[in-house]
């Protein structure tokens, strides 16, 4: 089943200042709205978002850059995740 948003949808969801935001092209991957840096190793790197994390793993991650809620990832970038958390003390995936 395949899921379309109306242009109203897409461009409030484009713009929220709280929701997790991803973009991976070939080797490099931004990351939008970051509150903070929670993890970081080679294979993976894990952000706070506020309400939410993300996830970014593979090998050899590096951040090449951090400016005003963004940040830059390169590296081979196998997946992505998203979480939700921080309600009640229980992260759910």
């Amino acid at each position: 089943m395949e899921v379309f948003m109306n242009v109203k949808d897409e461009l409030l969801y484009d713009f929220s200042i709280n929701m997790p935001r991803l973009l991976v092209s070939g080797n490099t991957g931004i990351i939008d709205n970051v509150k903070k840096i929670v993890y970081i190793t080679e294979s993976s790197i894990i952000v706070d978002h506020g309400s939410r994390f993300s996830a970014v793993s593979g090998d050899d991650l590096r951040i090449k850059l951090i400016e005003e809620e963004r940040v830059l990832v390169t590296g081979n970038i196998r997946s992505v995740e998203f979480y939700s958390g921080k309600k009640g003390g229980a992260d759910e995936k």
